[in-house]
């Protein structure tokens, strides 16, 4: 008798875990390279830092986005997912304040297509963050965590969004290789580099 309710339990286990991993949504990330051939610099009376905007974003979004019980991947790896979400980090730093000041800008696009990437995406989603912290010191700390606070609001604008939600839920697990090299290709406004 406990066999029989052991093995019960098993099975009942093992769906839950499946039917989990069926409602994860699947959410290909890419920081075009641009922020990554592009550092920014930020200045400082005594001290100039540049800052790969790339490289920290990159970092602080599959972290951000799987607290939040995404599946993330992106261009560079495994390019499989039910929408791709285009980021677009920026940073500023006040030296007299000693605060850190980050912008990113979500492009949310559900179509594979490459041509899709010269229309207009589904969503666009704005959020800001600051962290105090000295330039001299763990620069690159206190940028993720100003990173962190604006992916943060991000998500909350995705999550709230009732498209955003409807298109993810429903689509399928497309590959998304070809967008993201059309992405790479297409030049990035020059007013923050």
């Amino acid at each position: 008798m406990k066999q029989i309710l052991m093995t019960v339990g098993l099975i009942c286990a093992s769906w839950i875990g499946v039917a989990n991993a069926a409602t994860t949504p699947a959410l290909v990330i890419q920081v075009p390279d641009t922020f990554y051939q592009h550092p920014v610099r930020l200045l400082h009376p005594y001290a100039n830092y540049w800052h790969n905007r790339g490289e920290s974003a990159d970092k602080v979004s599959a972290s951000a986005f799987q607290s939040q019980h995404y599946t993330t991947s992106s261009c560079t790896a495994d390019a499989n997912g039910q929408a791709l979400v285009v980021i677009e980090p920026n940073m500023f730093y006040n030296p007299q304040m000693g605060v850190f000041h980050s912008q990113i800008t979500a492009r949310v696009y559900t179509k594979a297509s490459a041509d899709s990437a010269l229309g207009k995406p589904l969503l666009t989603a704005k959020g800001e963050g600051q962290s105090r912290g000295w330039i001299t010191y763990n620069v690159e700390n206190f940028a993720q965590k100003s990173y962190q606070q604006a992916f943060d609001q991000v998500i909350q604008q995705l999550q709230k969004d009732p498209v955003f939600k409807q298109s993810v839920e429903q689509a399928s697990v497309q590959n998304f290789e070809a967008l993201c090299d059309s992405i790479n290709t297409i030049t990035q406004p020059k007013l923050f580099f």
